[in-house]
């Protein structure tokens, strides 16, 4: 059997590491639930933000104040996600109680205690088409199809994503913990981690044109950093996706590469587990070791259930420092645009943007240009 290369685990311990049946069914492992006290102090919170009449880039701890123990609440999930099981729900929020723009306020106040960094746009997560959008100008993530587990590349240590509705049928998210994967991809396949960590060719949508892809520096998928195992995965970028192949540059895979795939999608699904999700929920997630799923959906505009989510990137001064194989695709100013040229916008600004200016993947942040 292959050995691990130098300074990769045997087996990585601790809370991180585990299986779904860990909390299948089991909510109130991964969630915490706001008080109605808590609810007053948020609704305070936006008055008090937009009482300042300043721009929504502003939105930080000290414009969107909260007192303690909500504070010290909404910090320790900082805690769990670097150091405990990697994701976290904030749950007790009822989005019809608000405005669309509280909504967005809401969100970016309570992310801003849990990091102390976010990238420079805010995304709205639902099915292009009902924008009247035609299938062959849509991204994976603007379908409603299912979505196999991928971390989102490049996007910094922390994904977030508020539900404000959720689907007719379908559109479930789910787990799986990538340090529970390599354990057993470790113990039974090590050749495959080894694939894994070794140099890939990547390509990312074009800006403008979905046609063209931006062709990126060869890099790992799995890397270490500060003894950490971490991994930056998507599928279309290193594989292709029917809809958007890749150019004609890109090598073919390797019957290794197709297998360390394989291996690792048949791994993930394995070990995963449904969150269970409701609306006005709030996930936090370790995006360089937790990676995420999603069902296949279909939306009622008749009846309101239309799935919808905002998400956010965020990087928290605690964060994982990131590994230097994965050559991550983003810099300083990705994290420290000034607060006019935030973008944290209501869906009806954000489907008013050009869709080619719009977050969906990292591709499209000028930071990539």
């Amino acid at each position: 059997m292959q050995p691990l290369r130098p300074g990769f685990p045997k087996k990585l311990e601790g809370p991180m590491a585990w299986d779904g049946t860990t909390f299948e069914f089991k909510p109130e492992l991964y969630t915490s639930t706001l008080s109605p006290k808590d609810l007053n102090h948020l609704k305070n919170a936006i008055e008090h933000f937009k009482a300042l009449g300043i721009s929504r880039g502003c939105i930080t701890r000290d414009t969107f104040p909260l007192p303690s123990p909500l504070s010290e609440l909404l910090g320790s999930v900082t805690d769990d996600i670097n150091n405990g099981k990697g994701f976290h729900v904030v749950r007790g929020i009822d989005p019809a109680l608000f405005s669309k723009e509280d909504h967005v306020v809401l969100f970016a106040g309570i992310a801003a205690y849990v990091a102390s960094n976010r990238a420079a746009l805010i995304d709205h997560i639902c099915d292009g088409k009902i924008e009247g959008a035609g299938n062959d100008n849509l991204r994976p993530t603007e379908l409603s199809v299912r979505m196999d587990f991928h971390t989102d590349a490049d996007a910094g240590a922390i994904l977030a994503l508020f539900t404000e509705q959720t689907a007719q049928t379908g559109g479930e998210q789910y787990l799986s913990s990538f340090w529970h994967c390599y354990n057993i991809m470790s113990r039974d396949k090590p050749e495959v981690i080894d694939t894994l960590a070794e140099d890939w060719h990547w390509e990312k949508p074009g800006h403008k044109d979905p046609s063209l892809n931006q062709i990126l520096p060869r890099r790992a998928i799995v890397g270490l950093a500060d003894g950490k195992i971490q991994i930056n995965y998507g599928r279309t970028f290193v594989a292709g996706h029917p809809k958007y192949p890749l150019t004609q540059a890109a090598p073919p895979l390797s019957k290794a590469q197709a297998e360390a795939l394989q291996v690792l999608s048949e791994t993930a699904n394995r070990s995963s587990f449904k969150l269970d999700t409701q609306v006005g929920d709030i996930l936090f997630v370790n995006n360089l070791s937790i990676m995420h799923a999603r069902g296949a959906y279909s939306d009622n505009p008749d009846s309101g259930k239309v799935r919808h989510l905002l998400r956010l990137w965020l990087n928290d001064r605690d964060s994982w420092p990131f590994a230097p194989s994965l050559k991550y695709f983003n810099g300083p100013e990705f994290w420290n645009a000034p607060p006019d040229e935030q973008k944290l916008h209501t869906f009806d600004e954000w489907k008013q943007t050009p869709r080619y200016l719009r977050v969906t993947d990292t591709s499209n942040n000028h930071a990539h240009d």
